[in-house]
């Protein structure tokens, strides 16, 4: 499949190994149930399927696995391959192919199916109040910044929330949150490897009906001389 885009032809991989690319293209994947775009809204079914876990191989042209300790830029797009499939990722339902041709009924069209796909709990509100709650407490830890993934998959596992134990309802809820605003998503460097940067988030707090949070200390106002001339007082009396 050829495309008309060009996107960063000139990053650097050669500093990259087989295995590292692969989780690359992997996260990249994992994260597109997040997106945004209407475009790539329509194939997550097929690129981020929902309680699947995306494992990415790069192979060469007879579809053999490359070398696990070649360099990235041993993979050519012209001659090579990226072979895709999915994991289950826990207790998740295994996906059940629809049996349309078993049945007498005409096909639905893909906004139908979309559409019957798209029912979300009764309760989300309430998961998406709490998911919200529990990134503001995130952000009071004092991190420089809150990654995607280690919201989603550390921080979020802790709390007793009803929803919060499969990886597959932690996704739904937080897509849900960035899609109604109330989490921003931005992209920072990654030290690691600059070319590929980090997926953050912070809480939109006017957008989740939180109150900004108050700064932990204030100044206070002292009479009198300030500790400086006090000092500069003393010193010249010895």
């Amino acid at each position: 499949m050829k495309s008309t885009r060009v996107v960063q032809s000139n990053i650097d991989i050669a500093n990259l190994t087989i295995p590292a690319a692969e989780e690359i293209i992997e996260e990249a994947l994992n994260e597109l149930a997040y997106s945004q775009d209407p475009g790539l809204v329509r194939a997550l079914r097929f690129l981020a399927p929902a309680g699947y876990q995306a494992v990415v191989e790069l192979c060469s042209e007879n579809g053999r696995s490359k070398r696990r300790n070649a360099s990235a830029d041993t993979w050519s797009p012209e001659e090579d391959e990226v072979r895709i499939y999915f994991e289950r990722v826990g207790d998740a339902e295994p996906y059940v192919r629809p049996a349309r041709a078993q049945r007498n009924v005409p096909a639905q069209s893909f906004e139908e199916e979309e559409a019957a796909e798209a029912v979300l709990p009764a309760d989300m509100d309430v998961r998406v109040k709490e998911l919200c709650a529990a990134l503001a407490e995130a952000e009071r830890g004092g991190h420089a910044f809150i990654a995607l993934k280690w919201f989603r998959d550390s921080f979020l596992p802790r709390k007793a929330f009803r929803w919060n134990l499969h990886p597959d309802s932690r996704q739904t809820v937080l897509a849900e949150a960035i899609q109604r605003g109330m989490v921003l998503t931005s992209k920072i460097a990654n030290p690691k490897t600059p070319a590929y940067p980090t997926t953050t988030i912070r809480l939109n707090r006017a957008e989740a009906g939180l109150p900004e949070e108050t700064p932990r200390f204030h100044p206070v106002a002292v009479h009198g001389e300030s500790l400086a001339s006090v000092i500069d007082d003393e010193r010249g009396g010895e």
